[in-house]
């Protein structure tokens, strides 16, 4: 069952968008990458938060930590007759440790 997602609150102001995944952490990731391209400033690491947007939820809210790591050397992946570079990692931990 795929659940929604949106930003409620993050460190960079950028809020909203409508992020899907078979858990919240699914989600998350998905919602990292957008903080990071869309926020202003250079950071390295942000904190937000993922309310549930699901219908017949509770709407429940999940915080998280998003880190975003350059790699050292570049991945490039094959799919079919494309070809992607990769130079950047997103890795998402929850905060509610």
């Amino acid at each position: 069952m795929s659940r929604t997602f949106t930003i409620a609150s993050a460190e960079n102001k950028v809020v909203g968008g409508h992020f899907t995944g078979s858990a919240p952490w699914n989600a998350a990731k998905k919602a990292a990458r957008k903080l990071f391209t869309e926020g202003k400033g250079k950071h390295s690491e942000l904190r937000f938060t993922l309310r549930e947007t699901t219908a017949d939820s509770k709407k429940k809210e999940f915080q998280y930590i998003a880190i975003k790591h350059v790699l050292p050397t570049p991945r490039v992946i094959k799919r079919g007759d494309m070809e992607y570079t990769v130079s950047v990692e997103y890795k998402v931990k929850s905060a509610n440790c």
